[in-house]
């Protein structure tokens, strides 16, 4: 039976999402020299590569870039969706930065990646510590998913996902990561397509993919905190 398996790149992080443990890229290198397997990630290729080693980069059968709006095979891009954020948002998202309530605040809140506009209150720029409280503080307060919401139903033809610990991708709605499956399909002739993400819940940036594969033959998702847990599923399906 031939398995190909769908990572989001953050689920085999560290939980400050900045790289692999040298405890989980020991195993990824026995693991990935024997599965056929694609990365999906919010991020664009170059923070990719900071936190993925190349060789598994290379190993992959394609890595999707800025929620699934670009696809790389051997670093070369096969194609992208364009996007351009309107003015009026990018002028909302300014007064966000002003008058967020948030303990801590950083600088780089938005990065237009082409494909995606990645936003963040607390800043890209933000140290470990600023992430994690910011992170605890938006568990509680829900910051990020009232700003999605908002987006969503102000401008309706685009989508707005909580992505990560501390930022949320815009994209113009469809141009999710449900739209890597047709592709994956097309190129794979695999009896089992098993995707592992950590943001599968409703409002997450992986929630369209999970949701398109729940009702998708021959097609399994899982949840996962992190990369602990993505080493037990993995190890459980090999057996």
């Amino acid at each position: 039976m031939k398995k190909v398996y769908i990572f989001d790149v953050d689920g085999t992080l560290t939980p400050s999402r900045q790289r692999m443990t040298e405890e989980f890229t020991r195993f990824f290198d026995e693991w990935s020299k024997e599965n056929t397997f694609y990365l999906v990630s919010g991020s664009d290729l170059d923070k990719i590569k900071e936190q993925v080693p190349i060789a598994y980069l290379d190993r992959a059968e394609g890595v999707f870039t800025c929620g699934g709006n670009k696809l790389y095979i051997n670093d070369e891009l096969i194609y992208e969706n364009k996007f351009k954020p309107p003015e009026t948002l990018i002028t909302y998202l300014g007064e966000l930065i002003r008058f967020s309530e948030t303990p801590v605040q950083s600088t780089n809140h938005r990065e237009d990646r082409g494909s995606l506009l990645n936003f963040s209150i607390v800043g890209r720029d933000c140290t470990l510590e600023e992430r994690q409280e910011y992170f605890e503080w938006d568990n509680e307060v829900e910051e990020r998913k009232e700003i999605a919401e908002y987006i969503i139903r102000t401008w309706p033809k685009l989508d707005a996902v909580i992505g990560g610990q501390i930022s949320i991708d815009i994209v113009p709605k469809g141009n999710d990561k449900s739209q890597i499956l047709k592709h994956i399909q097309e190129k794979e002739n695999a009896d089992k397509y098993i995707f592992l993400g950590d943001r599968i819940e409703e409002g997450g940036n992986d929630y369209p993919l999970a949701k398109l594969m729940g009702k998708t033959d021959g097609c399994r998702y899982y949840k996962v905190e992190g990369y602990e847990e993505t080493k037990q599923i993995l190890e459980s399906l090999s057996k």
